[in-house]
């Protein structure tokens, strides 16, 4: 029989909620350029954000294992590794916070709330396969990505790369500022981006992109412990993660928050589980 005792030990009210996404009073939050040269790669910072990290990694790795995203399986979407849901209501306050350096530093001038958010965690190990050479560059489909990285043994080389691709003899870093310029046919620069990958639904080795005729790296965001790195969606960029740099059984593991501005929510149901707008402002 199923009773009550079965959850008492389990639930997580919300001023359990606050104390575990508790903020580090003396985090440090700034910007940076992967190169100045274009506004573009901007990017933010967030050093030493959580009090207790490992409570929190503790909390989303027993929280679901539902991998709702790519299982390694072809007919799913390509993302690398494995993607774990998770409701961003499970850590309101962190994404309240996330919502808050959004203001802060003025990422838009439009209203974003909480829920405008979609959370999930990003699973790379050791001896991971790659769907559609998915370690090349690609854009997201959220304007801003913000990542928590929860491993604390990540190679100083770790963190995520931003690239310039070449078409048509043009460079550029975002895509959307391509498509805007070079007024090229999105499918122009679909067909270039593909260029180079396995045939769709194939299965390869996973490696680290470093760059190509195609791609140039500009350079690399750092991922460290206990860190917030965000940038745009719309920068053409990938994880440089190289399986050579650990030992066998190695997990990155990483909190991964989306905003979407320009787009509805809904296009973005499909990267986790979204929570329901409330009737009134929270």
């Amino acid at each position: 029989m199923l009773t009550l005792d079965a959850f008492k030990n389990r639930i997580i009210t919300p001023e359990i909620r606050e104390s575990l996404f508790e903020l580090n009073p003396n985090r440090k939050e700034y910007t940076e350029y992967i190169d100045p040269k274009y506004k573009e790669t901007k990017y933010l910072l967030c050093d030493d954000v959580l009090m207790n990290p490992y409570d929190v990694r503790d909390f989303l790795i027993n929280a679901a294992y539902c991998t709702g995203t790519n299982d390694l399986v072809p007919t799913k979407t390509g993302a690398p590794g494995i993607q774990q849901p998770i409701c961003n209501e499970w850590c309101k306050e962190y994404v309240q916070y996330l919502n808050g350096l959004v203001q802060k530093f003025k990422i838009t001038s439009k209203t974003v709330t909480w829920y405008d958010f979609s959370c999930y965690c990003n699973l790379f190990w050791k001896g991971m396969k790659s769907i559609n050479s998915n370690y090349y560059p690609h854009v997201d489909p959220s304007d801003m990505a913000f990542n928590l990285f929860l491993s604390d043994d990540l190679d100083e080389r770790e963190g995520t790369a931003f690239f310039r691709i070449n078409v048509q003899g043009e460079e550029f870093n975002d895509i959307r500022l391509y498509e805007k310029i070079a007024k090229l046919h999105p499918r122009v620069i679909t067909q270039r981006m593909d260029q180079g990958r396995v045939a769709t639904g194939e299965v390869d080795d996973w490696q680290y992109f470093r760059g190509d005729e195609c791609y140039t790296q500009l350079g690399v965001i750092p991922a460290r412990f206990n860190c917030i790195s965000a940038y745009r969606g719309s920068i053409f960029h990938t994880a440089c993660y190289d399986p050579a740099w650990y030992p066998e059984g190695h997990l990155r593991y990483s909190l991964v928050s989306m905003l979407s501005i320009s787009n509805p929510v809904g296009k973005l149901a499909a990267q986790g589980f979204m929570a329901k707008k409330p009737s009134e402002e929270e």
